[in-house]
């Protein structure tokens, strides 16, 4: 028998707002499938679920604070750059210079895996933008391209928004976690990191021995969404 058991994501290491992106994802990936997983997966699921509500609630407090329409300006600018970007090379793609033609097709096919990243986390697609920045960067053909259609300068743009974004973010959450560690989500947070691994061992043992397409698909989206998660995780 092919058992299932998830690569590691070391939770207690995210930060508070990380934890909690985490556990709502987990639930709006698991709950359109509940009927389907299992007895005891769709118990613990209900679990996570009320545990997840309520950490949510000092937290979304919290968050109102001074920077939060400064940080959805942030957001709304990189978001728009990448736009530009993508529009750019789609009207290139469709060109009838065959050099610069030739050059918006290889970009594209580097670039649109990363098209929608605006409507991830917003700490997921800081993550993401910086992935394909990284790859651009190292990459001299990409970068050559990106000049001959003219998109090289919007590029470095889109890093200095995303930079500019994540540090705000990042002082956003600093604040934030004095005042959550002042307030009652720390506790909502040890319960809810416990009906997560719960509701993570109900799913392996449901992809392990129901072994239906549901499971299956369910267990790879969680384990993707780990993935991405513990790249996030600040060693302690």
């Amino acid at each position: 028998m092919d058992t299932k058991s998830f690569s590691t994501v070391h939770v207690n290491h995210l930060s508070v707002d990380d934890a909690y992106a985490l556990f709502q994802a987990t639930v709006e990936l698991a709950t359109p499938v509940q009927t389907a997983i299992g007895e005891v997966a769709k118990a613990t699921l209900a679990h996570l679920a009320d545990d997840t509500r309520t950490m949510g609630i000092p937290i979304k407090q919290a968050q109102k604070s001074e920077y939060t329409t400064q940080i959805d300006s942030l957001d709304t600018d990189r978001d728009d750059e990448l736009q530009d970007i993508k529009r750019d090379i789609v009207y290139f793609c469709k060109g009838r210079d065959a050099a610069k033609k030739a050059a918006a097709e290889r970009l594209k096919i580097a670039f649109e895996p990363y098209w929608d990243t605006a409507d991830e986390p917003l700490n997921t697609e800081t993550q993401s933008i910086d992935t394909l920045l990284a790859k651009y960067k190292a990459n001299a053909s990409q970068q050559a391209d990106a000049r001959l259609i003219g998109i090289d300068s919007k590029l470095t743009a889109l890093e200095t928004k995303n930079e500019a974004f994540d540090a705000l973010y990042k002082t956003r959450n600093t604040e934030q976690g004095n005042k959550v560690a002042n307030g009652s989500a720390s506790s909502y947070r040890r319960a809810a990191t416990m009906s997560y691994n719960a509701f993570c061992t109900a799913i392996e043992q449901a992809a392990s021995y129901l072994a239906n397409e549901t499971t299956a698909t369910l267990f790879n989206s969680m384990e993707q969404l780990r993935v991405k998660y513990n790249a996030l995780v600040t060693p302690k």
